[in-house]
């Protein structure tokens, strides 16, 4: 665990690193002047399809890399390793597919988004290059892992990657460039961090290409054939339910309500940074603990991570719903944005619930039940897609948020039960309840106090005297393990650059 804890604490300082620069962007993307909403909404809807098409792309790729790197790397010596090399052949085959479907769907696209989006249909091909260097990186990604580079990715995703966005936003913005060069360097984005980390592995001689099948695929052939299968649906339906939103807005409403929806979607991302690095880092552990069936490290492993996921959520929640207002007008935003007041509560809500469980997915995802994960895709897929495109048509831009609510209430408490029924493992305890209530009574307090009052030093003061409440009462009450070898770990850091030691 202490393992998983250092390596979160690296990784989640880069994924805040990354949020900073990704907020000085949104700032650009969303202030009154340099960016209309339609603009800014036609690159999350851009970003979106490109994930479609990555994910049409893996044929499930990305799963086997996880499921199967402990095998390859236990067994072969590294000329004889194959895994990245079938892995990249079976991806690039799948996007050669899907560019062909694009292809020949394009008059479909066409009358489907004219209407209120033409600046989608105006761009369209540029999610090409925006969806192949995104596989081609996340392959390379998730390879990684198995080298114990988690925090390595995640600072090229989160910081690398969003400092590259920000200077061409910045190009935008002085005149050296215009809006359609800007989408065509938006396009191009992951090709920098997919060269930068093959660079990497390959300096460290970790990164080779064999494409002759070895005696593990063939050994493990009719097994990796079947995860393919079964993971090539559950990427496209995990891909769907979080792209559905921005399509079914940029057709039945417009790209502003995409730029909308996708700025409170940003503020809702920022409550789970923390499990962006755990995720990557317990994913690689998970496998290996299934594998050598260390059922207790498991179980210890979805423990922490829910009371310690669950917390932060809480924590952001509040502070961000604190001063959502006050930020967007004092900052001088596009007034449109505060539109996404409850779409951010509903969707904040989703996050609390997809983060108190732990990583009850990750967890079934790597064992042998691997199959049932891909069901609960399925179902919950099968729910918000009906649900979000009629609330959607009924309700507007909340449609979207209710319709992830009811299908992600569900999806975790049929993911919950499966693991307290075979395994006798969940997550939660008195801690749990005990959080809940001190993030309901600190929100509560500064919402009373200073909730009726305005301004940056009101945002400024508002904000300590919350953090101050919740972080104290989190230690007084002892409620997470970590929290205090976290709390030491920081501090020595600190002091360490303080003194010069």
């Amino acid at each position: 665990m202490a393992d998983i804890r250092r390596q979160g604490i690296k990784g989640t300082i880069w994924v805040y690193v990354g949020f900073l620069l990704g907020a000085i962007s949104t700032y650009f993307f969303t202030y009154t002047h340099w960016f209309t909403p339609d603009q800014y909404g036609l690159t999350r809807a851009l970003l979106e399809i490109g994930l479609l098409l990555y994910a049409f792309s893996t044929l499930g790729t990305t799963f086997y890399v996880y499921k199967f790197f402990p095998y390859y790397a236990d067994n072969l010596p590294k000329k004889d390793n194959d895994l990245l090399g079938q892995a990249l052949k079976i991806c690039f085959l799948g996007f050669l597919f899907s560019i062909t479907a694009l292809y020949l769907f394009e008059p479909i696209i066409i009358k489907k988004f004219s209407k209120n989006s033409a600046l989608l249909v105006e761009y369209f091909y540029y999610i090409i290059p925006l969806g192949f260097f995104l596989l081609l990186y996340t392959i390379i990604e998730i390879y990684a892992f198995g080298f114990s580079k988690a925090s390595t990715t995640i600072f090229l995703k989160e910081v690398v990657l969003k400092f590259f966005t920000l200077i061409v936003v910045l190009l935008k913005i002085i005149g050296l460039i215009n809006f359609k060069t800007f989408v065509l360097i938006f396009s191009f984005q992951y090709a920098i961090i997919a060269i930068i980390l093959i660079a990497i592995l390959y300096k460290e001689g970790n990164f080779w290409l064999n494409f002759k099948p070895s005696k593990v695929t063939k050994k493990y052939k009719k097994k990796i054939i079947a995860v393919l299968a079964l993971t090539f649906l559950t990427a496209i339906v995990s891909v769907l339910r979080t792209s559905i939103d921005a399509l079914v807005l940029a057709s039945r409403q417009d790209l502003g309500k995409v730029a909308i929806f996708g700025f409170t979607n940003y503020l809702v991302m920022t409550m789970g940074a923390p499990s962006r690095s755990l995720i990557a880092i317990t994913i690689p552990m998970l496998s290996r603990h299934w594998k050598d069936k260390n059922l207790v490290e498991i179980d210890r492993i979805y423990k922490r991570t829910s009371i310690n996921l669950l917390s932060f959520s809480l924590f952001m929640f509040g502070l961000i719903l604190l001063n959502f207002t006050d930020a967007i007008q004092y900052f001088n935003l596009n007034e449109s944005y505060l539109e996404g007041k409850y779409v951010f509560i509903l969707l904040g809500l989703v996050t609390i619930i997809e983060l108190g469980t732990g990583v009850n997915g990750q967890i079934i995802g790597t064992s042998s039940f691997f199959r049932f994960e891909l069901w609960t895709s399925i179902l919950l897929t099968v729910l918000i897609i009906p649900l979000s495109y009629f609330l959607t048509v009924k309700y507007g831009l909340i449609g979207p948020a209710v319709a992830n609510l009811v299908s992600f209430t569900i999806y975790n408490a049929i993911r919950y039960f499966f693991l307290l029924k075979k395994f006798k493992m969940q997550p939660f305890s008195q801690k749990t309840i005990e959080v809940i209530l001190i993030a309901i009574v600190a929100f509560m307090a500064m919402h009373y106090l200073l909730g009726n009052k305005s301004g940056l030093l009101i945002i400024i003061l508002r904000s300590i005297l919350y953090a101050l409440l919740f972080i104290v009462a989190v230690f007084i009450r002892d409620i997470s393990p970590d929290a205090k070898p976290v709390f030491l770990v920081l501090k020595k850091r600190i002091e360490n650059i303080i003194f010069k030691r």
